[in-house]
């Protein structure tokens, strides 16, 4: 067996068959890695410019001073409870060949606040929106006081929604802010460096996936259930510091472009396989090694590759592998 096997390794025409289609591969190989990159690398920076990017919701912050103090610095207070609900549901969007893992937010954010003090406070109620700019849009964005919106004291800016008023001694204030927007990937609520986390409760209900995954720096949640359309997490803190966030990586569609990749990056220890099965079936039936039509069953063998990877540019995977698969 070892003896054949070094006929077929060193016969000449073997090599004439491999070196060429080896090269072609290379080739093709380069194509490829190119058309993947651009698929999902360059191509989703024009998809977050249309659809919109990542959602990372800082949570808000208070700062308030004195009132009649000289003071120009702010201190930095606590929120009293936090009641937080989102609610994301998958949206996949294709362009190309690529699928990127898209998804409709909901937002809801109830927060009490409270004037620490036994005198008046000069209050600013700072909420910034969770996108960057010139990624995607924000819709139906409202911010409500004590059940009403106060169009005098409310500013809605290009990154933040902000609230400044005069609040009495130990005044409780119930902010509540909503909105409807599009991402991608992921949705984070990020915490305040150093701000201590009081009563924090969020809800999330993912709609069209059952399973999800964490980002890096972020806390599991407390307690997960699975509902009819997809999963319930949510998260309860209490008189917490934390460096964490909370957050979810949804999860990804298959990309036909980054499978095509593989396979074609996987063809020569295949091809290698099917051209010694037959020199091996050849030599051990007695029969002469046939240049021509080795090289015809090999050079088939390796043009599936390149037709199929085009043709399901223009046509559903099954029917590109299947008129690929027919033809050759």
């Amino acid at each position: 067996m070892l003896r054949i096997l070094g006929k077929i390794f060193f016969n000449k025409y073997v090599w004439l068959i491999v070196a060429p289609l080896l090269l072609i591969w290379a080739a093709l190989m380069t194509r490829l890695e190119t058309r993947t990159y651009f698929a999902t690398q360059r191509q989703r920076t024009r998809v977050q410019q249309i659809w919109g990017g990542d959602l990372e919701q800082p949570m808000p912050s208070l700062r308030y001073k004195n009132c009649g103090s000289d003071v120009a610095a702010l201190t930095r207070g606590d929120i009293s409870t936090s009641n937080v609900a989102v609610e994301l549901r998958l949206d996949y969007r294709k362009k190309g060949l690529a699928y990127y893992t898209g998804y409709n937010a909901e937002f809801a954010g109830k927060y009490t606040v409270r004037n620490p003090q036994k005198e008046k406070i000069y209050l600013s109620f700072i909420f910034p929106y969770p996108m960057q700019q010139g990624e995607g849009i924000l819709r139906d964005v409202k911010m409500t006081v004590n059940g009403s919106e106060d169009a005098a004291n409310t500013e809605y800016q290009q990154n933040l929604a902000l609230w400044t008023g005069v609040l009495d001694a130990e005044q409780p204030l119930e902010f509540v802010v909503e909105y409807v927007g599009r991402g991608l990937n992921h949705f984070i609520y990020g915490f305040e460096p150093g701000a201590q986390i009081n009563q924090f409760s969020m809800t999330m209900n993912v709609i069209g996936a059952r399973n999800v995954d964490y980002p890096v720096s972020t806390m599991t949640p407390t307690t997960t259930e699975q509902t009819a359309d997809g999963r319930k997490l949510t998260w309860t803190l209490d008189r917490s510091l934390t460096e964490l966030n909370i957050g979810v990586i949804l999860p990804d569609r298959l990309n036909v472009a980054q499978q095509i990749r593989v396979m074609t990056f996987r063809a020569p220890a295949f091809f290698l396989l099917f051209l010694v099965s037959i020199c091996l079936i050849l030599k051990l039936t007695g029969r002469p090694l046939a240049f021509v039509k080795i090289a015809a069953l090999c050079v088939a063998f390796f043009l599936f590759y390149p037709l199929f990877a085009y043709l399901s540019m223009y046509m559903a995977v099954w029917l590109a592998f299947a008129l690929s698969f027919g033809i050759l």
